[in-house]
């Protein structure tokens, strides 16, 4: 069993090994062919590859920010919310066990 997981492993390792020499291949090609077509670097398919790439990074880490940005705003508005329902509750108690009125205008003696 351990030899087979060992060729297996093998195997895998080889494969890496030439997917990576055909990736250089391809990019050592597509400079040459961008050079000898007289066009500029910027056109390169491989660069504009790594380019995508970057790019691709850049979105998921914006997202990722604004899923936290997104998060911690619903929780300062459910904090502001429950602390608004706290207030209005004390308020409500106050005009209950006193004389005082609190109005939008500001406290009014009954």
């Amino acid at each position: 069993m351990e030899t087979t997981v060992d060729k297996l492993e093998a195997m895998f390792l080889k494969s890496e090994a030439d997917l990576e020499y055909i990736e250089k291949r391809l990019k050592l090609d597509f400079i040459k062919r961008t050079a000898e077509n007289g066009c500029s670097a910027e056109e390169n398919p491989a660069l504009m590859l790594e380019n995508l790439r970057a790019l691709k990074a850049k979105h998921t880490a914006l997202c990722s920010e604004v899923k936290e940005i997104t998060a911690a705003q619903k929780e300062t508005m459910d904090s502001i919310k429950n602390n608004l329902g706290n207030v209005m509750k004390l308020i409500q108690h106050l005009q209950q066990t006193t004389d005082v009125k609190v109005s939008l205008y500001g406290i009014t003696n009954s």
